[in-house]
């Protein structure tokens, strides 16, 4: 049974003065502090238990020149690539539910239970799993044409897929909804695109370094195998600071017009209301 997602006007605190959309440093600084101080087990520990046996099996199953041939060595790739993706798109909602549960919350307010989140997040996993692919087939025409308007389009429809889990009900809203979100904003973006991949990359050239220093040759699979754990096991940060960055628009978006918008708010639609500074202000990240 789906589960459907909170209203825009069930999100943020309204206990401070609107402020300018927040920069990528804002962002980051509240990743890292939910995923390495406040929640390392549920933010990292479990997302890489969770995703890594299906890498690891795909590595096995195609490694060098031992890649198996046949019916039925298709059908297990075909299986272990479907549960990965699963497993991925799963995590990945639950962790966005996770973040909006502490958003604008004091540093003692613990986030929401993740079995909660992870309910929500298979809710959502339909329009999720739709969404990613209508992106990816546009975005792949787009860069067909030409690298601008494959940019624009991904500067345009960066929000999308926070959108279709957190707030809108489908595919169409979600894709307005970043359409509108994102304008005026690509230098922001691009800021968060840099450092997004300056992070996701740090392990798979670190890797390479080993390789090339201590590496066999025919063992090259091993060591991608052990990039990828690791960019695997640092995504959840990445994650948590586009979905920080997508709330503070949120925020900014739903103060315009003065409601309060924490009317009947559970604890996962929106962070608890907090009387002090954040948590990553109050750790002197920003």
């Amino acid at each position: 049974m789906s589960i459907a997602p909170a209203s825009r006007g069930d999100l943020m605190p309204t206990s401070h003065p609107v402020r300018p959309p927040f920069s990528m440093r804002h962002a980051f600084a509240l990743a890292f502090d939910l995923s390495v101080w406040r929640d390392p087990v549920h933010s990292l520990l479990v997302p890489f238990v969770l995703r890594s046996p299906w890498m690891v099996a795909l590595a096995l199953l195609f490694r060098g020149d031992e890649t198996p041939r046949g019916g039925r060595a298709a059908l297990i790739g075909a299986l272990a690539l479907l549960g990965q993706s699963v497993t991925w798109w799963t995590v990945d909602a639950m962790l966005r539910f996770r973040a909006r549960s502490v958003f604008n919350t004091a540093r003692d307010v613990k986030p929401a239970s993740a079995l909660e989140c992870y309910a929500r997040g298979l809710g959502r996993l339909p329009w999720l799993y739709l969404t990613e692919f209508v992106r990816n087939i546009a975005l792949t025409f787009a860069f067909g044409f030409f690298v601008l308007p494959g940019v624009l389009l991904s500067y345009r429809l960066a929000f999308s897929t926070e959108a279709v889990v957190l707030d809108e009900p489908d595919l169409g809203s979600a894709f307005r909804h970043s359409f509108h979100l994102s304008q005026g904003r690509f230098e922001r973006w691009l800021e968060m695109i840099a450092v997004s991949v300056a992070l996701a990359l740090a392990g798979l050239f670190t890797t390479v370094t080993l390789y090339l220093i201590f590496g066999p040759s025919d063992a090259w699979w091993l060591w991608l195998l052990v990039g990828s754990l690791l960019a695997a096991a640092i995504w959840p940060i990445i994650q948590y600071a586009w979905t920080f960055f997508y709330l503070r628009l949120i925020e900014v978006e739903t103060h315009g017009d003065g409601r309060d918008p924490r009317a009947g708010a559970d604890p996962v639609s929106a962070g608890t209301k907090t009387q002090g500074p954040g948590p990553a202000r109050a750790r002197g990240l920003i």
